[in-house]
């Protein structure tokens, strides 16, 4: 501390302790500050809390408002494995006889023909056209055959193998371009043994077959036939180098569906042009299909409509075989509602046959959709309204009660008794005999407990009994176009009170009514920690003035006393 101090040595007295003690006094009203700085940030803190909780059961209320309550339907049918149903719309309660003739299918379109130039059978492997074997052995039943493919070609192999002891013939088919392996002996059905552990030739893999599934033959006995076309397009492989029978794809343009797809050749393989068409907004799917080395288009609309493709500056279509694609097309589904006229529609997701209800038929048959209202969704909504309701009251009791937050807050206790008045008053201004919610079975319950807080409870039978005798009357005592139900003012007073500019939230935002209070009582401690810095500063200053003083006193008595001690010796 600024000044000095011996701390009562000269005195005698324990100036820091009394120094500590007066300014203790002083710092009371500090204290008192601080405190109620603590309570205010409990309040603004408590406020929010039930500003959110007011806020969901705004939302509750206002759910009733917007028809999201009784306008709650569901939908079934009979038979699960006819049709599926879901709710789109505001749908027309009742039943629907719905017979499905026929579903709707997608229009699919096929090259023509293969599109890879068949190999020669009778060149060397090398230069054969087919895919490249590696020098080396292979295996069939166990008999190992050595593969040169500079000088072999795959007939001489074939017949390598047909004269071996394995016991199979094999044979190459240039119509089909595919190598079959069957056992020589008629109504042999033992099984072809393909390659051994120390094989280090790819020739079966090359022609297919290693892999390739066997059954029986026309004589019987067991047969294999390569999975795929020898010379078959390799997806992979540039235009520029693919092997095409029809010759080499130019560059340029062509059209599916009157959508304009791009080629170069030099750049791209036939899978990145399937994969453009698909991309494109040509509305159709593409694919390669290397079984039968053709490309395959099936359209994303179903229904009976063909796959417009149209040639432009480039050939592609021709050297794929698509020019002359063989067409299946879909179908239209086909269905009838309530036995009347038969409808047509190119999807399996019918969205104007039943107001309200999507139909996605899944087969042929018949079945019955049931439509009505789902009074058990409206149930929960009812009970969820009034727990948020009774957890909102809650809440306010624990707050202005003895010891909460905002103990005796009179403007929080008005929304309970605002909220209780609400829910128990009269609904003016609609028709029927229900005029309160404890007439459809909201009421505090058949108990009563003096010593705790009344809550309101939802007897789901009464209710459903009040839905069966007037849905309409029940509706109105939530919402009206009067605006006088009981969500219609509930809402109302919320969103008044709990909005960006309602109260709640003027005091408990930031900046807000309580923030200024807070700021002014900081402003206040500072203040007064600078008065009492002050102070003890002065204190200190005093008691050290008060020793030096003491200090001085003694060293004058000491000179005086000697001094009279030496006049006595006279």
């Amino acid at each position: 501390m600024a000044g000095f101090s011996v701390g009562g040595l000269v005195t005698g007295l324990d100036s820091n302790t009394i120094i500590q003690q007066l300014i203790q006094i002083e710092r009371m009203p500090i204290q008192r500050y601080t405190t109620r700085k603590t309570a205010l940030e409990a309040q603004k803190e408590a406020i929010k809390k039930l500003r959110t909780q007011l806020m969901t059961l705004r939302n509750r209320a206002q759910d009733f408002k917007l028809g999201l309550v009784f306008g709650k339907y569901k939908a079934s049918a009979s038979e699960e494995d006819v049709l599926g149903v879901e709710l789109s719309g505001v749908p027309v309660t009742g039943s629907y006889t719905i017979e499905v003739l026929q579903l709707a299918s997608a229009t699919v379109a096929r090259s023509s023909g293969t599109m890879g130039q068949p190999i020669d059978p009778d060149a060397a492997l090398v230069s054969s056209g087919m895919a490249a074997v590696q020098a080396g052995t292979f295996s069939i039943n166990g008999v190992s055959f050595t593969v040169d493919p500079e000088t072999q070609s795959l007939n001489q192999i074939l017949t390598d193998i047909t004269n071996s002891a394995a016991g199979v013939n094999a044979t190459y088919d240039p119509a089909t371009d595919r190598v079959t392996i069957e056992n020589k002996t008629a109504g042999d059905t033992s099984i072809i043994n393909f390659g051994a552990t120390d094989d280090d030739s790819n020739f079966l893999h090359v022609i297919k077959i290693e892999d390739a599934n066997q059954s029986t033959g026309a004589t019987g006995a067991t047969t294999a036939t390569s999975s795929l076309n020898l010379g078959a397009v390799e997806p992979g492989d540039t235009l520029a180098d693919a092997r095409f029978a029809n010759g080499a794809v130019t560059a340029g343009t062509f059209f599916v569906n009157g959508i304009e797809i791009t080629v170069d050749p030099a750049a791209d393989s036939l899978g990145d042009v399937v994969q453009r068409i698909t991309d494109s907004d040509a509305n159709v799917s593409a694919s390669y299909d290397s079984a039968t080395d053709t490309i395959q288009l099936v359209s994303k609309d179903l229904g009976s409509r063909t796959i417009a493709l149209t040639a432009g500056t480039s050939n592609f279509l021709d050297i794929t075989n698509l020019t002359a694609a063989v067409q299946t097309a879909g179908n239209d589904s086909q269905f009838t509602v309530n036995g009347g006229a038969v409808q047509t529609r190119n999807t399996n997701q019918v969205t104007d046959a039943v107001g309200g209800v999507t139909l996605n038929l899944l087969s042929a048959g018949t079945t019955t959709v049931t439509v009505s209202n789902n009074d058990d969704s409206i149930v929960e909504s009812v009970q969820k309204f009034v727990e948020a309701l009774n957890e909102s009251v809650d809440m306010i009791k624990g707050m202005v009660s003895a010891g909460g937050d905002l103990e005796n807050d009179g403007t929080i206790e008005a929304i309970q008794m605002y909220a209780r008045e609400v829910m128990f008053g009269q609904v003016t201004g609609i028709s029927g005999s229900f005029i309160s919610l404890m007439d459809i079975g909201i009421s505090t319950g058949s108990t009563f407990d003096s010593t705790a807080e009344p809550k309101l409870e939802l007897d789901v039978e009464d209710f459903k009994a009040a839905l069966l005798d007037n849905r309409g009357n029940v509706k109105d005592l939530f919402s009206n176009t009067g605006g006088t139900g009981v969500a219609d003012e509930l809402f109302a007073y919320l969103e008044d009170i709990t909005n960006f500019s309602g109260f709640l939230n003027s005091r408990s935002k930031s900046n807000g009514s309580i923030d200024v209070q807070i700021r002014n009582i900081n402003d206040q401690i500072d203040r007064l920690e600078e008065r009492v810095a002050s102070k003890e500063e002065r204190l200190r200053k005093q008691f050290s003035r008060l020793e030096q003083m003491s200090m001085t006193y003694q060293t004058q008595g000491a000179s005086i006393s000697s001094l009279g001690s030496m006049y006595s010796l006279f």
